[in-house]
């Protein structure tokens, strides 16, 4: 019966032993798993740490180029305003030169109809050639009509010829004005 009481007691401390073990290696695994969720949690804290670090320095430099870009666009909205102020000028010079030239071919074209009416009184004056040998009197009459009428025709050409002149600066102006909305228009 000891000999049954001794197995028994071996059995016992075998398996008290058996379960020592089991704990002990529940224990270690608890341990290395607590270990690994450490670790996870450290390393999560490291990338969670970097990225908040980058997302920083982006934001940083982010407000550190915020006044460039407000000047950069501050300098791209004066030279648009510039270039249109331009424009808006350019045309309003144009406009003028317009209405300077039209008012210009308008005393033009008055002076040729002055110009035709004294050519219609400067013909008829001229006295048929069957009258010009018999009527001297009549010569000498026609002639100082001639001139004035010749002084006149000088008076009219004069007119055209400054007329001329103004249409042609009219012109020049236009040209300029040409060029310059051709500037204008390159920027």
């Amino acid at each position: 019966m000891d000999k049954r009481l001794l197995e028994q007691v071996q059995k016992a401390l075998q398996a008290q032993q058996d379960t020592i073990k089991r704990q002990e290696q529940m224990l270690d695994d608890q341990e290395r798993y607590m270990k690994q969720m450490l670790d996870q949690k450290d390393q999560d804290i490291a990338e969670l740490t970097a990225s908040l670090n980058t997302l920083a320095q982006t934001k940083t430099q982010e407000l550190e180029r915020l006044p460039t870009l407000f000047k950069q666009l501050q300098a791209s909205m004066t030279e648009q305003t510039s270039v249109f102020n331009g424009w808006v000028k350019h045309r309003k010079n144009h406009a003028t030169t317009q209405a300077s030239l039209i008012s210009e071919l308008l005393a033009l074209g008055n002076v040729q109809m002055q110009l035709v009416a004294q050519l219609k009184t400067y013909q008829s004056t001229i006295t048929p050639p069957d009258y010009l040998e018999s009527d001297t009197t009549q010569l000498e009459s026609d002639t100082v009509k001639l001139e004035d009428g010749l002084s006149e025709l000088v008076n009219a050409q004069l007119k055209i010829e400054q007329s001329q002149a103004k249409i042609t600066g009219s012109q020049t102006a236009i040209q300029a004005e040409l060029k310059e909305l051709k500037t204008l228009l390159d920027k």
